[in-house]
């Protein structure tokens, strides 16, 4: 066994600071045992995660074990275990303190000993569970982590092979009882189904870990294919927006797409848009509707507008009504301003402005559009405000964040910031004239 781990794991070299990650299960006992024998520069980082009464003696066990052997040793205990999601927790605190070692001591390379079976066992429960095609792929040989990478080295290698090599070489290793429990979903695989799957086929761990490689061959390919369509994707500070034309015509590709788009965007938005979402936005995409609106949740929404599609925060609509009178002005939501003054003279430039008689009936209402709301465009023409966006082609989420202006008798005097009502008048005129002046997103 010795001679093809080396073989088979030709980044363990004298010249790299190993920090290998030690439970004093069989498994790392095991891997612990070979990197000795091999005289490599190594550390060893334990977590006593307080979960079980023998986690104290098993901590002893081998700060004992490692300043015998002359071998660096750092624990970090758990003092505040997780209530739910233990699982999940545990491991994110293990991982965060090899990373902080790692770091701090100058290691290159962080080894865990996920041997075959946890393969076979990872590979069965996200099957299990469903995922992504990437997340199907198991358990990886090799990832980039902290200032150096993150090493399995036992996944070519079953269970039952570490047991025989430990009982060989009489080493000393502990049992966590809990590996024995049916409360947890890989235990039940690990002792209901995989030892079947061993009875049906022998070579199944192989089997399991060349299709975890095959999938890892596909993903990579189909992100060289996707690479163009994914460097398409473009940014303004706020959002993210691609063109119809960068999104692939084949449902499949475009599935891809939308995949590795959002894992991309992940780090950034934090959010996990799942199997089912994915297939909805296929579906959507599909319709030959214009313009839609998708929450994804986390305050997440996909659109497309036309032409394009965007990846963006959701944006507030507010609903409550402002009233506006003579020689008033006040802040909106989202950092827009409006006043409402008399003059003749016009406003810089940059502002929107209504020009309204002096007959007009105050105060104004500034609102956001209803259902039936109509503006009149010229002497006869009098138009639904949803007519006029259609027509305009009006971005959906421009439509929602749109003032409706509407005096005290009912009247619609302006659409901010879009168009004005045939009551507006003309700006050249030298008489004095109320002008309300709207200017977006005033800077702070």
């Amino acid at each position: 066994m010795r001679q093809e781990f080396f073989r088979e794991n030709p980044e363990l070299i004298d010249d790299r600071r190993i920090l290998l990650a030690v439970s004093t299960g069989v498994d790392s006992m095991v891997l612990l045992h070979l990197l000795e024998r091999q005289g490599l520069s190594i550390g060893v980082a334990h977590v006593d995660h307080q979960l079980r009464a023998e986690s104290r003696a098993e901590a002893d066990f081998l700060r004992n074990y490692c300043k015998k052997q002359g071998i660096p040793f750092y624990l970090k205990v758990w003092q505040h275990p997780a209530k739910k999601n233990i699982e999940a927790a545990a491991r994110s605190f293990r991982y965060a303190f090899f990373e902080e070692i790692m770091e701090q001591e100058n290691y290159d390379l962080v080894l865990t000993a996920h041997h075959g079976d946890d393969q076979l066992e990872t590979l069965l429960m996200r099957l299990t569970r469903g995922g992504s095609f990437t997340g199907h792929s198991g358990i990886a040989r090799q990832q980039t982590f902290g200032n150096g990478m993150l090493l399995r080295p036992l996944l070519l290698f079953s269970k039952e092979s570490l047991y025989e090599y430990a009982e060989e070489n009489k080493l000393t290793y502990f049992e966590d009882a809990t590996n024995n429990s049916q409360d947890y979903f890989r235990n039940r695989i690990r002792q209901n189904i995989v030892p079947e799957l061993k009875k049906e086929n022998p070579q199944i761990l192989e089997h399991g870990q060349q299709f975890h490689q095959q999938l890892l061959w596909a993903n990579q390919l189909i992100k060289q294919t996707l690479k163009e369509n994914l460097r398409n994707v473009e940014f303004d500070g706020h959002r993210w927006f691609f063109s119809t034309k960068t999104l692939p015509a084949d449902i499949g590709a475009r599935y891809y797409f939308l995949s590795m788009f959002f894992q991309q965007k992940a780090s950034q938005t934090k959010l996990a848009v799942s199997q089912r979402q994915l297939f909805s936005l296929l579906d959507q995409i599909q319709r030959p509707v214009s313009q839609w609106v998708v929450d994804l949740g986390e305050g997440w929404q996909f659109s497309q507008r036309y032409q394009q599609f965007y990846l963006e925060k959701k944006t507030t609509v507010h609903q409550e009504n402002y009233y506006l009178g003579e020689n008033e002005r006040f802040f909106l939501p989202n950092d827009e301003m409006i006043a409402l003054r008399r003059s003749n003279v016009v406003s810089e430039k940059g502002v929107y402005q209504v020009p309204l008689p002096l007959t007009v009936k105050l105060p104004l209402i500034i609102r956001r559009r209803q259902d039936g709301d109509r503006i009149r465009l010229t002497e006869t023409l009098t138009k639904r405000i949803s007519r006029y966006f259609i027509d305009k082609k009006t971005p959906m989420n421009d439509r929602d964040q749109a003032w409706v202006v509407e005096d005290s008798a009912g009247e619609i005097v302006a659409l901010l910031p879009f168009v004005n009502s045939y009551l507006s008048i003309t700006t050249e005129t030298d008489r004095i004239h109320y002008i309300l002046d709207y200017t977006l997103q005033v800077a702070k």
